[in-house]
């Protein structure tokens, strides 16, 4: 499927973000949200128990895969960075692994490795549409590229939250792509699951989540409510 073009586009003054629609702004992250707020002390309680998320337990199709369970006294060192509903969690370390994350109604007590940034938007922002941009293939790239290291690339959150976001000034705005976003990726996510050409479809939804939270398209018309079934299977034969 084709999807429109915003019918007016301005410049901005970053060259990986380009053009951005009318009625957008384009910042550096940390004006739109902050950056690892909370951390448990080195005093908690030793039998305080934890649902823990490593890098190796995260990855960008899935989210968190993986939670294990461990006393604050049994569990690595690095586990150290509170997680709350609605922040994002970005790996600073191996980041060519792509550990990106949404938090949605976590576990009790959820923590994560020191390993990542956690991401937590303004009221301004919607947390489901920062989920998404810092998913996008241009964000991640911007990750790559201010990364430090051959074989441990890394970076450092501060460097992290100086890369631009774009996102619609109308935090209502924000809502409709990101809603459109759940029921797309939910779709393709599902088709996934089955088998169905992993590798295009993966592409496909990194493509349409970039398209999306970066305006290249107008998804605002396009209502999240699944169309009648056209053949279980389909596969996007267009790129967004």
């Amino acid at each position: 499927m084709r999807y429109p073009a915003y019918p007016q586009y301005v410049p901005t003054r970053w060259l990986e973000v380009g053009q951005i629609p009318a009625g957008w702004e384009a910042r550096r992250l940390k004006f739109a949200a902050t950056c690892n707020d909370e951390a448990l002390p080195e005093t908690t309680d030793p039998d305080y128990e934890m649902s823990y998320v490593d890098i190796s337990s995260v990855d960008l199709v899935n989210g968190i895969t993986t939670v294990e369970t461990h006393t604050f006294e049994a569990a690595p060192s690095r586990a150290r960075r509170i997680v709350r509903n609605g922040d994002t969690i970005v790996s600073t370390v191996r980041t060519y692994l792509k550990a990106i994350a949404f938090i949605s109604t976590p576990l009790e007590n959820m923590i994560v490795s020191t390993g990542f940034a956690v991401i937590r938007p303004f009221e301004f922002i919607d947390s489901r549409f920062l989920g998404y941009a810092l998913q996008s293939t241009s964000f991640i790239d911007g990750v790559v590229a201010h990364s430090a290291g051959v074989s441990y690339p890394a970076i450092n959150p501060s460097s992290l939250v100086c890369l631009p976001v774009a996102y619609p000034t109308d935090k209502a705005e924000q809502k409709q792509i990101a809603a459109f976003l759940d029921w797309k990726t939910g779709q393709i996510d599902a088709l996934i699951a089955k088998g169905f050409a992993i590798t295009r479809l993966t592409e496909y939804r990194a493509a349409l989540i970039t398209a999306a939270t970066s305006g290249k398209i107008d998804v605002r018309a396009f209502s999240p409510t699944p169309p009648p079934p056209d053949g279980e299977g389909r596969i996007p034969t267009e790129a967004p």
